[in-house]
């Protein structure tokens, strides 16, 4: 598993949406021409991303960044007024032009059929005022698939969530990707979580073997962390660990842990799994992201609790 994933948000998107005669593409351009007045074209009309920079001097990097503020030196000629016009203008135009590209985007993404019900409008005006500073191509396409999640079934991604993934650096979308493929859920409780160990309660197997608690180290699998520190603080894990309930000795375990599911008998008495959990907005935002199987964390997890739990196969 490369330590730096490439593939953050490359993943499609699968809903459970109510059947109509309008097609995913067809909605979103109806929001189009409302928003701009203005149809949209096909996904491949958008604009290629900008090359990366090439490796240069301080004053090559400068004079870009220069150029971008509307702040180059070639324009002394104009007055302070004009140069703050200039700004402003550029400024509207990045904006509109990053916009445009999320929406354009979305069509890649947006399934067949959709629900019969409207995109709420308010909630599309906020989403188009929260893209418009969203000039990173990845963060572009996360947006775009929140767009086409919500024109499929509106109403599944609120507002919170929307404001949450404005503060998001793309940083911390890739600490979310590495969190999100060390996440599992529950048959009882489907929101994702991470176990990291257990905590054995008073008992005389305590007492004799002196071991009470045992945790896993996530750094080992890609999750630091200072990554864990900014997922609590942008509001996608909550902020304290968590304790299941004591697991009654026999019962039955199913967790599905990306692709696979794990089944096991809890084997051991008094014991209480330890695990981070997302939030509304987190879970919101962890099926827009491919994840894969980490192995050594399945693997170390297993180990872990092989006095407790059970596991089949």
């Amino acid at each position: 598993m490369p330590r730096y994933p490439p593939v953050l948000l490359l993943g499609s998107l699968s809903f459970m949406v109510k059947i109509t005669t309008l097609t995913g593409q067809q909605r979103l351009r109806q929001l189009a021409k409302a928003q701009f007045g203005t149809v949209l074209g096909s996904a491949d009309t958008i604009t290629p991303a900008e090359p990366k920079a090439q490796q240069g001097h301080f004053g090559d990097k400068h004079q870009q960044l220069a150029a971008r503020s509307g702040a180059q030196g070639n324009q002394s000629n104009l007055s302070l007024a004009q140069r703050a016009e200039r700004r402003l203008q550029m400024q509207r135009e990045r904006q509109q032009h990053n916009l445009e590209r999320v929406i354009a985007q979305a069509l890649e993404y947006c399934p067949e059929h959709v629900s019969a019900q409207d995109v709420d409008p308010d909630w599309f005006a906020q989403f188009c005022e929260l893209t418009l500073d969203i000039s990173n191509g990845s963060m572009q396409q996360l947006w775009a698939k929140i767009l086409a999640g919500e024109i499929a079934s509106p109403g599944k991604f609120a507002l919170k969530t929307l404001h949450t993934l404005k503060r998001m650096s793309y940083k911390e979308a890739l600490a979310l990707q590495q969190a999100a493929n060390l996440s599992c859920r529950t048959r009882q409780d489907p929101t994702a979580r991470i176990y990291f160990g257990y905590i054995r309660r008073p008992s005389l197997w305590r007492l004799l073997t002196g071991r009470s608690r045992a945790v896993l180290n996530l750094n080992q699998f890609g999750l630091t962390y200072p990554q864990i520190l900014s997922l609590v603080d942008i509001g996608l894990l909550h902020s304290s660990e968590i304790e299941s309930g004591e697991l009654p000795f026999g019962q039955s375990l199913c967790w599905q842990y990306q692709q696979l599911t794990l089944n096991g008998t809890v084997i051991s008495k008094n014991v209480v799994l330890q695990y981070y959990k997302y939030t509304a907005s987190g879970a919101e935002l962890l099926p827009l992201l491919t994840t894969q199987v980490n192995q050594p964390y399945l693997d170390a997890l297993k180990q872990l609790l092989r006095d407790t739990v059970r596991f089949n196969g």
